[in-house]
C-alpha cells in the first residue's frame, strides 16, 4: 500500500526527453516547475535528454561489435551534457531578469565528468568482452537519466529554487528481469514515502524551504542494488509510482503534444486533443499504439484515484487531457483511434479443432512460455480457427512455439499449418460511450467498406469499450483518416477536387465555387477543397486546399510547378479521408486516358470536355464500367447541354424502359446566337466576332463552325441512347465550307467576311418563307447528321433564341409530341454551372 503523507497536496511533474532536448527547453521546464511550485509542493521526474537513450543503445551496440566508434559516440554524449551545463550557467537571453544566481556550475561539471568516466569504463568493458548482457545494457542506459536529473536540478537552482537530483534506484525496487523489470510496489512505496516526506512537508509549510526532488525516471534497482529499467517509456511509470506512493493530488505528464489526441496527427490532419478520458480509455488507447503515455503507468494512479494530466511543454497554456475514473460524455460516440503500425497476423485452423477442449489453452500457453506477448485475439464461433496478432519481432519465435506444441496434431491432420501474414496493422476504436450507441460497429465497417479497406480480423470485448481490427499495413493511414472523419466530423464531408483546364469554363467554375463554398459548408456540411489545378503549362498543388481568392496568381507564381501529369493525378488519388473528384474543363485529351484508372480507384470524374466521350466507343463503355467498379460517378452533363439536364433526362427515359426513336437538336448555342444576330441584321463575320468576345465560342471559332463540336455532342447522345456510334458515322456539313481550320486566328478573321453575302442570302430567304436558318443535328434509324438547314415553324429548333440549346427526344412514349429540353447552351458561366451541378451530384451519389 502507499505510504501516506498527511494532507498531501503534492503534485508529480514528469518531463519526457523531447521536453529536455536542448538547454532552452530545460529552461522552459524550470519555468513550468517554478509556476507549479508557487501553487504547492511537488516532485519532478525526468527522462534522459531527447535522443540520449538511443545514443546510449548505439554506443553499447558499437562496443559489443568491437567497433571503436563507441569512443566517438561517448565523446558526443559528453560534449552534449557539458555544453548544456555551460549554456545553462550563462544568463538566459529570454529572461526579463538575466542575472544568474550564485550557483557553482563547476561542481556539477565535475560530477558529470565522473559519471561519464564511469560510463566510458563500462563501455570499454563491453568492447573487450564483445557482448552486452541485458543487465549491462540497463546499467549503460541508466546514465541518461542520472545525468539529466543533475542538469535539471541545476537549472532549477539557477531559477532560484532549492533542488536536488534524486536517483530512483534508491526508491524503486524491482525483480531482475532486466530491460522490463517488474516493480515491488509495497517496498517501493515505503522507500519513496520515507525519502520524500521531509522535502514535501517542508515545501508545504513554507513554500520556499523544502528542496524539489528531481527524480530519475525509467531506472530502478533489484534488492541487491543491481540497476534495472522499466521498459521504454518507463519514466511515465516512475512518475505514477512516485505519485501513488505519496498519494499525490495529481500526476502531470509533460510531453510534446497538447494532450491525448483523437488520432495520430501524423496520419490524421484533423486530430485534436481530448479534454477528458477515463483510465480505461487511456489504457486501451495506449496499449494500441497511442505513444503519449506508457500503458503500465495507468494502474498505480487508477488504484488510488489520482488524476493523470497530460500537458504540452511547448504550449503550457493548453488545457491538456485530464484522466479520471470516469469522463463526462460528449457529442462523439468514440474517444479516440489508435494504431499499432506493424504486426504479424497468425491464424491456426483445422477441422479437428472444432469441439476439442484445450487447444486454445495449449496455443497461448506455448506462446507465454516463449515470452511472446499477444496483441489481439479473434476466434470464430465454430472454433474452426483462432487468429492472433504479435509483433513482427516475435513472429518467428511464436511460429516455432506453436508448431512445436501442436506437432502431433499437425501430423495427424487435426490442425493445418500455421498461417502467418506480415505487413499488417491493428486499428483500435476506443470509447466508453460506444456501448450506448447501437449500430456503431456497422457504421465503422461501413465506412471502411466505402473506401475499399478490407478487414482481416476483428476483436471486441463484452464491455464494448474497444473494437479492434486488423488491416493491411498499406491501408493504415487511409483507415485512420476515414474512421476519424466519420466519427468526429460526421456533419462535415470533405471533398478533394482537382481541376484540369482553368480557362473560360474552368475559371468560371472556380469562381462559382469560391462564392458558395462557405454556404455549402454551413448549410450542407460539404467541405470542398481544390487540392490541384492546372492549365496546359503549369499546375498548382496544395493538399490542404488552394486559396481560391488568389488561384490565378498562384498558378502563374513561384508556388506552381511545370505540369506533370503523374504528379497531378497523384495529388488527388493519394488523398485519404475525403471523396475525390477530377473535373476536366479542358479542350484536350491529355487527361482522358487516365480516367479509367482513376474511376477504378474510386475517384469520380466530372467533365465538360467532350473528347474522351466522343472518341473510341470501346473506351466509352470501359469508362462507364470503371465507374461501376470504383463505385463512383462518371458525369459529363456539360458536354452536351452546358447547364441543361440533357444527359440525366435521357438516362431517366431509358432507365424507365422507354426507347429512343429519334433525336433532334440545335446543339451549338454559339452558332445559334450568331445565326440569330444574322437574322437581326448583323453581318455574319461581325456576329461571330461578338460571340467570340463574349466567350460563347471555342478559342478558335472554326471548331464551332466546322460542325465537329456538334457532331461530338450527337455522338455522345447516340451512345447513351444505346446506339453503336463512331464519329466517322456522322455526316457533317460545316456552317461554311473551306480550309478554315488551317488558318491562324488573325488570318481567319481577315478572310471571314468572304462568306457574309452567302449567309445573308440564306438567312433572308428562310425568313421570307417564315422559316429560320438553323444548325441542326439529328439521329434516327437512317443515320446521324449535322447540317445547316432552314426549318419550318413546326420544327422544335425554329423558336430558338440567343445562345439557347435545344434537344428533342422522340421515343416510344413521346411519339406524338417529343420531349423537348431548351435553355442556355453556351457561355462559360452556364457551362460551369452544369459542371458544378455534376460535382454535387457525384458527391451525393457516393454518399447514398
Amino acid at each position: 500500500m502507499a505510504g501516506h503523507i498527511e494532507d498531501s497536496s503534492v503534485k508529480i511533474l514528469k518531463f519526457g526527453g523531447s521536453s529536455l532536448a536542448t538547454p532552452d527547453r530545460v529552461r522552459s521546464v524550470a519555468r513550468i516547475v517554478g509556476e507549479a511550485r508557487a501553487e504547492g509542493p511537488l516532485a519532478v521526474v525526468v527522462s534522459a535528454f531527447g535522443g540520449v537513450t538511443d545514443a546510449l543503445i548505439a554506443a553499447a551496440d558499437s562496443a559489443s561489435r568491437h567497433d571503436e566508434e563507441y569512443q566517438e559516440q561517448w565523446q558526443a554524449l559528453r560534449k552534449r551534457h557539458l555544453d548544456a551545463v555551460r549554456e545553462l550557467a550563462a544568463p538566459d537571453p529570454s529572461s526579463a531578469n538575466p542575472i544568474v544566481p550564485d550557483v557553482d556550475s563547476g561542481h556539477l561539471e565535475g560530477h558529470l565528468e565522473s559519471l561519464l568516466e564511469d560510463l566510458r569504463d563500462l563501455l570499454h568493458g563491453v568492447f573487450l568482452l564483445r557482448e552486452t548482457s541485458p543487465q549491462t545494457l540497463d546499467s549503460v542506459l541508466s546514465y541518461g537519466e542520472r545525468m539529466s536529473s543533475e542538469v535539471v536540478a541545476f537549472s532549477l537552482r539557477q531559477a532560484g529554487f532549492a533542488s536536488r537530483a534524486c536517483d530512483a534506484r534508491r526508491l524503486i525496487v524491482t525483480d531482475d528481469n532486466f530491460g522490463n523489470a517488474q516493480v515491488d510496489r509495497e517496498t517501493s512505496y515505503r522507500k519513496v514515502s520515507s525519502e520524500l516526506r521531509n522535502d514535501v512537508s517542508r515545501q508545504d509549510e513554507s513554500h520556499h524551504d523544502g528542496e524539489i526532488a528531481v527524480i530519475t525516471g525509467f531506472i530502478a534497482a533489484t534488492p541487491s542494488g543491481r540497476t534495472t529499467t522499466l521498459g521504454r517509456g518507463g519514466s511515465d511509470y516512475t512518475a505514477a509510482l512516485i505519485g501513488a506512493a505519496v498519494e499525490a493530488q495529481a500526476i502531470e505528464l509533460w510531453t510534446d503534444v497538447d494532450g491525448v489526441m483523437s488520432a495520430d496527427p501524423r496520419s490524421v490532419a484533423d486530430a485534436f486533443p481530448q479534454p477528458r478520458l477515463s483510465y480505461a480509455e487511456l489504457m486501451e488507447l495506449s496499449h494500441f499504439g497511442a505513444k503519449v503515455v506508457y500503458p503500465p503507468s495507468v494502474h498505480p494512479a487508477r488504484s488510488l484515484g489520482i488524476p493523470l494530466v497530460i500537458k504540452n511543454t511547448f504550449n503550457p497554456a493548453a488545457a491538456g487531457t485530464l484522466v479520471t475514473e470516469t469522463a463526462p460524455p460528449d457529442d462523439h460516440p468514440i474517444r479516440g483511434i489508435s494504431a499499432i503500425h506493424h504486426v504479424a497476423l497468425m491464424r491456426l485452423e483445422g477441422d479437428g479443432m472444432v469441439g476439442v477442449p484445450g487447444i486454445a489453452m495449449r496455443l497461448f500457453g506455448a506462446l507465454a512460455r516463449s515470452g511472446v506477448s499477444v496483441i489481439l485475439i479473434s476466434q470464430s464461433s465454430s472454433e474452426h480457427s483462432i487468429c492472433f496478432a504479435v509483433s513482427p519481432e516475435d513472429a518467428k519465435r511464436a511460429r516455432f512455439a506453436v508448431e512445436e506444441e501442436l506437432a502431433l496434431e499437425r501430423q495427424a491432420g487435426i490442425v493445418d499449418a500455421l498461417i502467418v501474414e506480415g505487413d499488417q496493422s491493428v486499428i483500435a476504436v476506443v470509447g466508453e460511450q460506444m456501448r450506448q450507441r447501437p449500430g456503431l460497429a456497422g457504421r465503422l465497417f461501413g465506412v471502411l467498406g466505402e473506401h475499399d479497406i478490407s478487414v482481416r480480423a476483428i476483436a471486441q470485448g463484452s464491455s464494448e469499450l474497444n473494437i479492434s481490427l486488423v488491416i493491411d499495413q498499406a491501408n493504415k493511414a487511409a483507415a485512420l483518416s476515414v474512421i476519424h472523419h466519420a466519427f468526429f466530423a460526421p456533419r462535415l464531408r470533405r471533398v478533394a477536387l482537382a481541376v484540369v483546364g482553368v480557362g473560360h469554363v474552368g475559371g468560371a467554375f472556380l469562381e462559382q465555387l469560391r462564392a458558395v463554398a462557405k454556404n455549402l459548408q454551413e448549410r450542407e456540411g460539404l467541405d470542398l477543397r481544390v487540392v490541384a489545378l492546372c492549365n496546359s503549362r503549369r499546375m498548382l498543388i496544395d493538399p490542404s486546399g488552394t486559396d481560391l481568392t488568389g488561384w490565378r496568381q498562384g498558378l502563374e507564381g513561384q508556388q506552381s510547378d511545370p505540369l506533370d501529369d503523374e504528379r497531378f493525378r497523384a495529388a488527388l488519388s493519394e488523398v485519404v479521408g475525403a471523396q475525390r473528384v477530377l473535373i476536366d474543363c479542358s479542350a484536350s485529351d491529355r487527361m482522358g486516358p487516365s480516367f479509367e484508372g482513376l474511376l477504378k480507384a474510386g475517384v469520380s470524374v466530372v467533365a465538360a470536355n467532350k473528347l474522351p466521350f466522343a472518341g473510341d466507343a470501346e473506351l466509352f463503355e470501359r469508362l462507364r464500367s470503371a465507374a461501376s467498379v470504383g463505385r463512383c460517378s462518371l458525369l459529363h452533363e456539360a458536354t452536351v447541354g452546358a447547364g441543361l439536364p440533357v444527359l440525366s433526362t435521357l438516362a431517366d427515359v431509358i432507365r424507365s424502359g422507354d426507347h429512343v426513336v429519334r433525336i433532334d437538336g440545335g446543339l451549338s448555342g454559339s452558332v445559334n446566337a450568331v445565326l440569330e444576330d444574322l437574322a437581326g441584321g448583323k453581318l455574319f463575320s461581325q456576329a461571330l466576332r461578338d460571340a467570340h468576345r463574349k466567350g460563347l465560342t471555342e478559342s478558335h471559332p472554326w471548331q464551332d463552325l466546322s460542325g465537329g463540336d456538334v457532331a461530338r455532342k450527337l455522338c455522345i447522345l447516340g451512345r447513351l441512347a444505346g446506339r453503336t456510334l463512331e464519329m466517322q458515322d456522322i455526316e457533317v456539313e460545316p456552317v461554311v465550307r473551306g480550309d478554315w481550320g488551317n488558318m491562324s486566328l488573325d488570318a481567319f478573321w481577315a478572310a471571314l467576311p468572304e462568306v457574309d453575302d452567302k449567309l445573308r442570302r440564306l438567312s433572308d430567304e428562310a425568313i421570307t418563307r417564315g422559316h429560320r436558318l438553323r444548325y441542326v443535328a439529328s439521329l434516327d434509324e437512317t443515320g446521324a447528321r449535322v447540317t445547316l438547314a432552314t426549318v419550318p415553324p413546326e420544327h422544335p429548333a425554329h423558336g430558338l433564341a440567343g445562345a439557347d440549346n435545344l434537344v428533342a427526344f422522340t421515343t416510344a412514349r413521346y411519339c406524338d409530341s417529343p420531349l423537348v429540353l431548351r435553355g442556355p447552351g453556351a457561355g462559360p458561366e452556364v457551362t460551369a454551372a452544369g459542371v458544378f451541378a455534376d460535382v454535387l451530384r457525384a458527391i451525393d451519389r457516393r454518399v447514398s
